[in-house]
C-alpha cells in the first residue's frame, strides 16, 4: 500500500540525555520507508544541553522544523501546538525520552486504510502502584461517563489531522488526549489499539500525579460532559 504522509512530532523538556539518539533513530528510520513525512521538534523552554542537541541535529535536514519556547508551557499547550504545527494526513506525536520507539509507527500505518486513530497502548506500563490506580481511573473515566473506550488515552498515538483541526478543545490539562478521542468518536471517526512494549524513562520525571493537575483534570472532565451534553441536545 501506499503509506499516508505523517508528521512525526517530539516534545522535549530537558532531555538531553535521550533527545538526540531518539531523532537521530527516528529520522533514520522515516529516510529508508516510502513515506513522506517531517519531523517536528519543540524544546519547551529546556534548562539543561536539549535545545542545542536538537539544532545541531535538524541541521542540514529539511525534513525537520524546530521551535524553541522561552519558557516551559507544559506537556498540554507543547502538544497542541506541535499538533497544530504538523502539516500532513496524520500526525504521530512520539516522546523523546526513549519510552516508545518509532519502529512502531511503521507497523501502524497501514492500519489508516481501515482506522482514523491507531492509539500505540502499553501492554505493560512501567509505573508504581499510584500512578497505575489513577491511570486505570482516568481510563475508566470515558467509558462510564462519556461511552468511549479511548484505550490509553495518554499513549502515543497516529491520528488524522483533520480531526485535530476539526475539534477545538476545552481541556486544559492532559485530559484533552481523551477529550479529543472522546468528540471524534462520536462524530464518527473510528479508533483502535496498537499494543506496544514501552521501556522505563532514562531521563526527565512526570509530573502527570501532582494533586493540583489532578484536581484541575477533574474539572475539565466535568466540563467536558457538559460541553458533549449541549451538544447532544442542539442536534
Amino acid at each position: 500500500m501506499k503509506f499516508p504522509s505523517v508528521s512525526v512530532c517530539f516534545p522535549a523538556y530537558n532531555e538531553e540525555k535521550t533527545v538526540g539518539r531518539v531523532l537521530q533513530d527516528a529520522y533514520n528510520l522515516l529516510i529508508s520507508w516510502p513515506v513522506e513525512f517531517e519531523l517536528i521538534v519543540c524544546d519547551d523552554g529546556s534548562t539543561d544541553g536539549t535545545g542545542g542537541i536538537i539544532n545541531e541535529f535538524a541541521r542540514g535536514k529539511p525534513e525537520v522544523r524546530v521551535i524553541h519556547h522561552e519558557i516551559n508551557k507544559g506537556i498540554r499547550d507543547t502538544f497542541e501546538e506541535l499538533n497544530h504545527a504538523a502539516y500532513n494526513s496524520f500526525v504521530f506525536l512520539n516522546s523523546t525520552d526513549g519510552q516508545w520507539k518509532t519502529e512502531s509507527l511503521i507497523e501502524m500505518l497501514p492500519m489508516t486504510e481501515k482506522w482514523d486513530v491507531i492509539i500505540a497502548s502499553r501492554i505493560k506500563k512501567p509505573y508504581g502502584w499510584k500512578r497505575l490506580f489513577i491511570s486505570g481511573v482516568f481510563n475508566l473515566i470515558p467509558k462510564i461517563f462519556f461511552g468511549v473506550n479511548t484505550y490509553d488515552a495518554g499513549a502515543v498515538k497516529l491520528i488524522r489531522r483533520e480531526i485535530i483541526e476539526r475539534f477545538p478543545l476545552i481541556s486544559t490539562t492532559p485530559f484533552s488526549e481523551a477529550e479529543r478521542l472522546i468528540k471524534a468518536k462520536k462524530a464518527g471517526y473510528s479508533i483502535t489499539e496498537f499494543p506496544v512494549e514501552v521501556e522505563y524513562r532514562k531521563t526527565g520525571k512526570s509530573t502527570a500525579v501532582k494533586w493540583n493537575i489532578l484536581r484541575h483534570t477533574l474539572s475539565d472532565v466535568v466540563s467536558v460532559w457538559w460541553n458533549v451534553q449541549i451538544k447532544k441536545k442542539l442536534t
